[in-house]
């Protein structure tokens, strides 16, 4: 056994092979699945809805026990090679489950009991039923799994104590995240005794009803689906959203347990200011749907929120990573305190942490909704076309302005739908788009200012490369022109007010020496934010 683990130990993965050995292991644990727990329609649950729900069980799961295991034997990355190699013991629960049916298969559920009966499962086991629910395959299962476990802790720390404790906690987290649904309840229904299950599932369809899930999950609208699939769908995206934010704290646990100086210099090159910009952006959507007849009513919303700023944290970042691969010549001159050009990260550890940050903006963004998701799909091939090769748009100037528009507007439609039950475009005045697009294609040459000296070296044909200190002059004029339209695009002359200061102010910031990018980005901060409640009190004036 302890050749086995020096084994484990010295096996070089990295977090990209991580990855989709954990994604090869679950689609078996799907098929496997789909014959032990078939669902009542027949039909291979193979919908998108369905396998990222299940699939960040898994991963939720997987990153507690890692979390755990890493704090008793102080090796997080060991610990993490371990469980991704034991991990096709889940394959386990459907096949015995065959077994003991024989053939026919269990219903393997979420424990939907509440309030005190929660305490009889836990002591339990997960219950007295062993057809439904916590199944035979599932128990039998668990236990191997808190014995490794165990086993494992004991092994490096050889005390008993700690690998009980180490079990214990481990089967603490899977009941926590087993109970998920009657928890809710639960929380939510605090005086009230224990109920039926019915009563459960009743409560949940009707949580989904009264918030943005219902019209985030089905494209088409409720009608489009029978009350029962609706619920499955909606029950599917309710759960994706509160796993997909716990399995965002324990990988942050763990990469900050694992690697700290690295886990620091990929949080000290997030660029605050940018991606506060574009969280900004969302929240100046959903502003002009919540004005138009959009709503946040119920504690769920705050969840898919809470996921739809992680998707677009996590977008921007994936930006900054494949970005900084290509752009490191132009950072050795322009931006000396870059992880790749201090060499505090490798190139091969850019490319893991960018497909890491891939993951969070495409599962936080589905998990939102399928429209913030397709346009976070879209700001995603923007940033890839407008970085790498053979395309590298952000060599051409004006177009590059042009897809950092594009990306501005996908961002406020994806906080403007996210909020508002209405999906048509048409909803969205075309003339808000276009003048969106010109706004943020005259306004986001400021980017180039700070960047000149290495452009200039390496090709990049911006407007302060090609015109040299005019060039910086013309970049100001073009945010101050982005803001004196704006108003126009937008019917709300009242914003003059606001926006002939700081556009004035604007072209100082640009044309100043020594420039400060921070700077102009505060002044957009503090216009948008002057926009956003101008929008709000205007209706309390008039």
């Amino acid at each position: 056994m302890n050749k086995l683990l020096e084994t484990i130990k010295n096996q070089q993965i990295t977090v990209g092979q991580w990855m989709l050995g954990f994604v090869g292991i679950l689609f078996v644990r799907f098929l496997l699945e789909s014959f032990s727990n078939a669902p009542s329609s027949g039909i291979i649950p193979s919908d998108p809805y369905t396998l990222v729900h299940y699939g960040l069980f898994f991963l939720v799961v997987a990153l507690g026990i890692i979390c755990i295991v890493g704090y008793f034997t102080k090796d997080y990355i060991t610990s993490s090679k371990f469980i991704l190699l034991g991990l096709p013991i889940i394959w386990l629960a459907p096949i015995l489950d065959l077994i003991f049916s024989l053939g026919k298969g269990f219903k393997m559920t979420y424990l939907l009991d509440t309030h005190r009966t929660l305490i009889f499962d836990f002591f339990t086991f997960s219950g007295r039923s062993l057809s439904h629910g916590s199944t035979y395959g599932i128990r039998v299962e668990v236990a191997i799994i808190l014995l490794g476990i165990g086993y494992y802790i004991w092994l490096h720390k050889k005390r008993i104590f700690h690998g009980f404790l180490g079990m214990f906690l481990s089967y603490c987290l899977i009941f926590l995240i087993a109970i998920i649904p009657g928890m809710m309840y639960t929380l939510s229904h605090p005086n009230i005794q224990p109920v039926t299950q019915t009563e459960v599932l009743n409560y949940l369809e009707e949580v989904m009803l009264q918030s943005n899930i219902a019209h985030n999950t089905l494209h088409e609208g409720l009608s489009s689906v029978s009350r029962g699939r609706f619920f499955e769908l909606g029950f599917n995206k309710l759960l994706s959203q509160i796993l997909f934010i716990l399995s965002c704290f324990f990988a942050g646990f763990y990469f900050r347990k694992a690697s700290p100086k690295k886990f620091e210099a990929v949080f000290k090159n997030l660029r605050l200011e940018r991606v506060t910009f574009y969280l900004l952006l969302l929240g100046l959507g959903m502003s002009y749907a919540y004005l138009s007849g959009g709503y946040l009513n119920s504690w769920v919303d705050i969840l898919g929120l809470v996921c739809l700023v992680f998707g677009w944290i996590g977008a921007w970042m994936y930006a900054i990573h494949i970005n900084d691969l290509t752009d490191i010549e132009i950072d050795k001159i322009s931006n000396p305190d870059r992880p790749l050009v201090q060499q505090t990260l490798t190139s091969e550890d850019v490319k893991n942490i960018g497909l890491v940050w891939l993951t969070v903006a495409l599962f936080g963004s589905w998990s939102a909704g399928f429209y913030p998701f397709f346009m976070n799909l879209v700001c995603l091939a923007i940033s890839y076309i407008y970085s790498n090769y053979p395309l590298r748009l952000k060599r051409i100037p004006i177009l590059s302005s042009f897809l950092i528009s594009l990306v501005c507007l996908s961002t406020i439609l994806a906080g403007f739908f996210f909020i508002y039950p209405d999906k048509r475009l048409a909803v969205f005045p075309i003339f808000l788009v276009l003048g969106i697009i010109i706004i943020f294609t005259l306004a986001t040459n400021i980017r180039d200012v700070k960047d000149i000296e290495g452009d200039k070296a390496n090709g990049i044909n911006t407007l302060p490369v090609l015109f040299g200190r005019n060039g910086v002059k013309l970049v100001g004029l073009f945010l101050a022109l982005g803001l004196l339209l704006a108003p126009i695009f937008l019917s709300f002359y009242l914003l003059y007010t606001v926006s002939i200061p700081t556009a004035i102010l604007g072209y100082k910031l640009i044309t100043k020496t020594p420039y400060r990018e921070k700077s102009v980005f505060i002044l957009l901060f503090i216009f948008l934010i002057l926009l956003v409640l101008l929008f709000m009190i205007t209706p309390w004036l008039v």
